[in-house]
């Protein structure tokens, strides 16, 4: 914990890294939260139409976004980061990059 402190600092990776999982994710989320808000409002509507009420759904639709939408949209978000990091700690394995580290002494070797 105490090496997030000291240097060196590899600010470069860090900004690309930051580039990658924000950006990175905001087509992805942008297009999975544009389709789930149009579920959200043709459920809404079909419900609000059996009491007369299809007039409301544009007004009623925002307030139900702003929750629902926040909480959908961390959890696209965080699955489709730690599916690429997964993905890539997975080819590093099958690429014997790990054990190069671990071998160098970047990582402990593992106890199993």
């Amino acid at each position: 914990m105490t090496n997030l402190v000291r240097p060196p600092r590899y600010w470069t990776d860090f900004l690309l890294q930051c580039n990658i999982i924000g950006v990175g994710s905001a087509a992805i989320v942008l297009m999975s939260g544009f389709f789930t808000g149009g579920v959200l409002a043709l459920q809404s509507s079909a419900t609000l139409s059996q009491f007369g009420a299809t007039a409301v759904t544009g007004d009623s639709f925002p307030h139900d976004d702003s929750r629902v939408g926040a909480r959908a949209h961390r959890i696209m978000v965080a699955g489709r980061n730690a599916s690429s990091m997964a993905s890539e700690l997975g080819s590093m394995i099958v690429t014997e990059q790990i054990d190069a580290m671990r071998l160098s002494a970047w990582i402990p070797s593992a106890s199993w």
